[in-house]
């Protein structure tokens, strides 16, 4: 009682009246309240910018200075009602409510220090919350709760309690200092994958080395979170350096850690550990084993229409495609254009889709002695985004429209484009990322110069073929929709036909 006494005196009335917060009454179709239409018109999308908003509000295309102080208070309110949220409703996980919960009560206890200083009533709600952040290892916190436990022994001279104290405080102090360089340690290495810089030698070295002090951090810390800060960056290592066994076996190592472990397990991190373990999964040939796991709904389950959901159905369009099954690669596609949220996705995914449907059409046509009816034209106009990648989705385009001249006998359109293929070699595919492209475009180069004679081009006894049929020799990227061997092959035997 005495703790709800001192709360009451900080809470009094005068400060409850002036709580300034989103609450039901906002959320009142009723309302005529501008905050709830500044609101309900952002979220039905009728509000998208200032002006707009100005406009919608106000009836004032011009800026208005009305709608600058509403949007200002606005946003005061939304901030502040994040610390109210229901932690049930927002959180499928106890670690993640744990760390919300102990989060805010870490800020009420540095608003009510910097209010009326440490007193008892700070040192009541740390015994109260104490427990709850050693159970998860969160240090930060267990570093906050243990200072202001200090500052009150000190207060109080009690130094025995403080010398007991200080050993905790020291201890937090390094481990919350070696978490925080653990994520640093992430970050530092995420982003040279992140910023487009080429995956030279160097630079997987020094991820590998990144890595590698991150690992001895982990093993240091009993720390869940850090646990999966190094397996994120392991999955992005070892998908950049080729090593798909090896990123699966990083896969089903997170996945038991979730299942043995119900505190680690979010479904953000299930759903990027999946779509790692299936790319990894596409990349070594393994396509019944990657239907089975997308098949399983007990394994993975992405709400539809989700970003990641749609990753998941390029995966699966992949493995259907490249295990031959068109009919059931077909349904995928069809699947995907027929979500309601499709049209709403960024150009660069939708036209994506564009080119998905441009190699089954191929594929359709040379597996069952199709007509190759398709109008390039057309599909060249539709995919204008990706078409700007030079080092992308660009690829497979140019690759697509050469694969329909190549079963069309468009010999000159062929022989046409190949100085600009040699320029576009030499200034786009120089990095490790894309050493498959330079080793397909270097076959077709050099296939322009037997004349695309199909005899010739099957008895060439060409380096880059072996190398292309190597296994987890080379970063096999998401724009390699069917694999370049099997694709030179084709090109062989359209050559030969």
């Amino acid at each position: 009682m005495d703790t709800l006494k001192e709360l009451i005196k900080i809470v009094n009335r005068k400060r409850l009246s002036k709580i300034d917060i989103f609450d039901k009454t906002f959320l009142n179709k009723n309302s005529t309240n501008l905050y709830y239409q500044l609101y309900e018109g952002i979220e039905s999308g009728a509000i998208n910018d200032d002006a707009s908003a100005a406009n919608y509000l106000y009836g004032n295309k011009d800026k208005d200075p009305r709608y600058r102080k509403l949007k200002s208070r606005f946003k005061s309110k939304i901030l502040k009602s994040i610390l109210l949220f229901d932690t049930e409703e927002i959180f499928n996980n106890d670690r993640g409510r744990t760390y919300y919960e102990c989060l805010t009560h870490n800020q009420t206890l540095e608003i009510i220090i910097q209010l009326t200083g440490t007193t008892k009533l700070v040192y009541e709600l740390v015994k109260e919350n104490y427990a709850k952040a050693a159970q998860y290892n969160f240090y930060d916190i267990q570093r906050n709760y243990s200072f202001y436990l200090l500052s009150y022994y000190a207060l109080k001279g009690d130094s025995k309690a403080f010398a007991k104290e200080e050993e905790n405080y020291l201890k937090y102090i390094q481990l919350a200092q070696k978490e925080q360089y653990a994520k640093f340690l992430y970050y530092k290495s995420a982003i040279c994958f992140e910023n487009q810089a080429p995956i030279t030698d160097e630079l997987l070295q020094s991820v590998s080395a990144n890595l590698e002090e991150l690992r001895n951090i982990k093993n240091v810390l009993n720390n869940t979170e850090i646990t999966f800060f190094y397996y994120f960056l392991a999955l992005e290592f070892y998908q950049k350096n080729n090593e798909y066994y090896k990123l699966i076996e990083i896969s089903n190592e997170a996945e038991q850690l979730m299942i043995n472990n119900s505190s680690a397990f979010t479904n953000t991190r299930k759903i990027i550990i999946v779509l790692f373990k299936l790319s990894a999964i596409l990349s070594t040939r393994q396509f019944e084993a990657g239907l089975n796991l997308i098949k399983d709904e007990s394994y993975i389950s992405i709400p539809e229409g989700n970003y990641n959901w749609f990753l998941l159905k390029e995966t699966e369009f992949k493995l259907y495609l490249q295990n031959k099954n068109l009919p059931e690669a077909y349904k995928v596609y069809e699947e995907v254009l027929d979500n309601k949220s499709f049209k709403r996705q960024a150009d660069q995914i939708t036209e994506k889709w564009k080119i998905y449907h441009a190699y089954w059409v191929f594929m359709d046509s040379y597996l069952n002695q199709g007509e190759y009816k398709f109008s390039l034209p057309k599909f060249l106009n539709e995919v204008p985004v990706n078409t700007k990648d030079k080092s992308g989705y660009n690829f497979a385009i140019r690759i697509i429209e050469m694969l329909f001249q190549m079963a069309r006998k468009d010999y000159n359109l062929l022989f046409s484009k190949m100085d600009a293929l040699r320029v576009y070699r030499s200034r786009y595919l120089n990095d490790n990322t894309y050493k498959r492209n330079h080793l397909f475009l270097s076959l077709l180069l050099k296939s322009e110069k037997s004349g695309f004679l199909g005899k010739e081009m099957q008895k060439a006894n060409w380096t880059e073929v072996a190398e292309l049929r190597k296994q987890n020799n080379y970063i096999i990227a998401d724009w390699e929709i069917i694999p370049y061997e099997e694709l030179w092959d084709i090109f062989v035997d359209l050559a030969k036909k």
